[in-house]
């Protein structure tokens, strides 16, 4: 069987819901392909963060700054997604950090953010579960959380009351290409034929692109997440711990960092891993932790020394946590760039064909990327220039070494 749309979006994650929804309101007949169901992969399966906190000055920031704007208009006209603008912190416990932290808030100043540092009691003020050992904490109010999956299937939902058509359980087995034009894509049963066609399939991008010569950097990072029984305490922020800092090549860089409290010794304990410390509660009360990072390839499953590492970070530095149940672990396979910018806009030399994937900060870019196809299919001004997310731009020709650090 054969059914011909104007575009097929490939990919039911965040990205790819967005892709749709945009393009079905602007009254084209689009398919959305998903290979399991929507948000199985990173989109369902990430703690929820619209996290503006440590996104680098410039491009980064503007682009996330638009991004957390949509995600006002757009917990205004979709389903509830449980989004919360409640802020975010980093805690840290060693006085020696002081001066990092310092020249951090002036940096995120500088960089747009209304940031402020906060003294050991205005952090456990913001997040009694905290461990009287903390020392201060940085302290953005433009932070948010959502629950990405709802978020997703509100999406979807929104496409198809627009007359969009989602295909559920159907992996996209290859592209249909005639030369150096794509017509489309094949299951293994069907085959569908588009005026374009959109790849927006996260981690698995490149997979679909490597059998026609297309070499995309995108690489997969695992990230672990433990998720608890309903807390009989509350408390509101976003979390992010001290090793999660050494993560950020713009940290990295500022005068004064160093090692000091940015590696936990567990972490040396736990070869191949390392630890991206941060926590949140849910409306329903539970609690995400995680987040233990490598590079496996495609291989999802969470590991004993990953929930290992999440829970012994975190009970010491949020002792209350102790005496939860833990009623799941799972993990997720985060795509990220060399430059952490997201690659949007049409594959060079290949006509009907476009990208939106690699987005290592996907909550935040996602929808609004999602909006910029649709607009540049339709050919209206998009909200950011394209061309500065071209597969083939100057910032993708990084190294190995590259993909570890944002």
């Amino acid at each position: 069987m054969s059914e011909s749309v104007d575009v097929i979006v490939v990919g039911g994650g965040i990205v790819g819901a967005a892709t749709a929804y945009f393009l079905a309101q602007r009254k084209l007949r689009v398919l959305l392909i998903e290979a399991e169901t929507p948000a199985w992969g990173a989109s369902g399966r990430n703690p929820g963060y619209q996290w503006l906190h440590t996104r680098r000055a410039g491009l980064q920031m503007e682009l996330g700054l638009a991004g957390r704007r949509l995600a006002d208009a757009l917990a205004q006209e979709l389903d509830g997604f449980e989004f919360r603008p409640c802020g975010g912190m980093i805690y840290f416990f060693d006085e020696r950090q002081r001066p990092l932290f310092e020249t951090l808030v002036a940096e995120r100043r500088a960089a747009g953010l209304p940031m402020e540092l906060l003294d050991a009691e205005q952090a456990r003020a913001h997040c009694p579960a905290l461990s009287e050992r903390v020392a201060g904490a940085t302290w953005n109010p433009l932070d948010a959380h959502q629950n990405t999956q709802k978020l997703v299937d509100a999406l979807v939902a929104g496409a198809e009351r627009h007359g969009a058509r989602i295909l559920r359980k159907a992996r996209v087995e290859s592209l249909i290409m005639d030369g150096r034009r794509c017509l489309g894509v094949r299951t293994a049963t069907d085959s569908f034929t588009a005026g374009r066609v959109v790849l927006s399939a996260g981690s698995w991008t490149p997979k679909l692109l490597a059998p026609h010569g297309i070499d995309v950097p995108i690489t997969a990072m695992r990230l672990q997440v433990v998720e608890t029984e309903p807390a009989p305490f509350r408390f509101a922020p976003l979390l992010y711990g001290p090793t999660a800092l050494k993560q950020y090549t713009f940290i990295r860089d500022l005068p004064g960092y160093s090692e000091i409290g940015t590696t936990h010794p567990l972490e040396a304990t736990f070869d191949g891993l390392e630890f991206l410390e941060l926590a949140v509660q849910r409306e329903d009360g539970r609690l995400l932790l995680g987040c233990p990072m490598d590079f496996p390839g495609l291989d999802d499953r969470p590991t004993v020394a990953g929930v290992a590492l999440t829970l012994a970070v975190l009970s010491d530095a949020m002792p209350a946590i102790k005496s939860l149940a833990v009623e799941r672990v799972w993990a997720g396979l985060l795509p990220q760039t060399p430059d952490a910018l997201p690659i949007i806009g049409p594959v060079p030399g290949i006509e009907g064909l476009l990208l939106n994937a690699g987005h290592v900060f996907g909550n935040l870019a996602g929808p609004l990327s999602g909006k910029m196809v649709a607009q540049a299919v339709t050919g209206e001004a998009t909200d950011f220039d394209l061309a500065l997310f071209r597969l083939d731009r100057p910032g993708l020709r990084g190294n190995n070494d590259q993909h570890r650090r944002w």
